[in-house]
């Protein structure tokens, strides 16, 4: 359950206007996370340096950390979807640049809000690695392996506060509210996460509740704090955070569905989870649903000394309905997603929010 970055890649949907994404070539995840960022790059450059400036600091060694970790953060989605949402907002003839298509103020509340959402991801990440006393991210050296644990704790720390001075640069007390209300259910995501090891009990429900918190939360207040800075009415602020929130849970439940049957072509080490004890939705579905036989011998090789075995945890959870009930629940995640967006008037923009929220579950095909 440990979120490992959003990846692109789909056939973009087919849409009016003239600067749509082109909907008839399937891409590879690059060119889709490319073609999504072409529509949004002047401002995505500008959050790039807000994010270099943010992590300035006249001490040597605190501004070579926050950069260390600002290049592992990754592919930068959550500033490229509270990009996108505010071009959607807008529709097919707005914001041909947004600089010019939003007043300045407007502008530069999107950009901060941007940025700042970028900065609690790259934070969460820095404290995700302490906690999983992970050696590498991205096949580049941890923050704690460069620095040690407590130097990246104090790192993920400096970030965090650097996002809220971001956020606080907007023109209202909004941004900083809603931010701090997905930075606090990203937190007791992680922490009800970390309580949950070895809780093979825990139900369904119980389950999707960690992952709205802990990756929901944040994907939905990008999208919504995008809409925001765009003027949006409320309605489509609830829609553009439900789109977020259900982006987020889908990409999460896919990514517990490659810890068991992946491969290494999606950048996953397989049994990553299974190795920590943490109940993810294909186990708890076998706990539930296999026979009194199969679940017996799923107890028995979970409490085994050291990590359990992922052949034998794997074959066991193949008897069982669980990986087909995994996949289903992640694709009904994407519809609800995609439902959200009705609200909106078609555009490039929006074809490319649809367009992620359906690669979110091709990953597993």
């Amino acid at each position: 359950m440990i979120d490992r970055g959003l990846q692109f890649s789909h056939q973009l949907p087919q849409t009016a206007g003239a600067d749509r994404v082109t909907s008839d070539v399937r891409s590879s995840g690059q060119a889709l996370r490319n073609q999504a960022q072409h529509l949004v790059s002047g401002d995505l450059l500008r959050v790039q340096q807000l994010l270099r400036k943010a992590t300035g600091s006249r001490f040597d060694v605190v501004q070579r950390l926050s950069e260390h970790a600002l290049a592992l953060g990754g592919k930068q989605l959550r500033p490229t979807l509270a990009l996108l949402a505010a071009r959607a907002v807008a529709g097919p003839e707005g914001l041909p640049d947004s600089q010019q298509g939003l007043p300045d103020g407007q502008h530069s509340d999107l950009l901060a809000a941007a940025a700042a959402v970028e900065l609690v991801h790259t934070a969460s990440l820095v404290h995700d690695d302490v906690m999983d006393d992970a050696q590498t991210r991205r096949h580049q050296p941890s923050v704690g392996r460069v620095a040690g644990t407590h130097a990246a704790v104090l790192s993920g720390d400096f970030l965090f506060t650097r996002a809220y001075g971001l956020a606080a640069k907007c023109r209202s007390g909004y941004a900083a509210r809603q931010l701090a209300r997905a930075s606090t259910a990203l937190c007791e995501g992680e922490l009800r996460q970390q309580a949950a090891v070895e809780c093979w009990e825990l139900t369904t429900a119980e389950y999707r509740s960690v992952l709205r918190q802990k990756t929901g939360a944040l994907c939905g207040v990008s999208c919504l704090l995008g809409g925001w800075a765009a003027g949006a009415a409320s309605s489509t602020l609830r829609a553009l955070r439900r789109y977020g929130a259900e982006l987020g849970v889908a990409f999460q439940i896919v990514d517990d569905w490659l810890d068991y049957w992946g491969t290494e072509e999606v950048g996953k080490t397989l049994g990553t989870d299974l190795a920590q004890r943490k109940p993810t939705l294909p186990l708890l579905r076998a706990l539930r649903t296999g026979t009194d036989a199969n679940r017996r011998q799923l107890r028995v090789a979970l409490e085994v000394q050291g990590p359990p075995d992922l052949d034998t945890v794997r074959t066991l959870i193949e008897r069982s309905d669980a990986e087909q009930y995994t996949l289903a629940m992640a694709r009904r995640c994407v519809t609800s997603a995609t439902d959200a967006l009705t609200i909106l008037p078609d555009s490039a923009a929006k074809n490319a929010l649809l367009a992620v929220a359906q690669f979110s579950v091709q990953r597993s095909a």
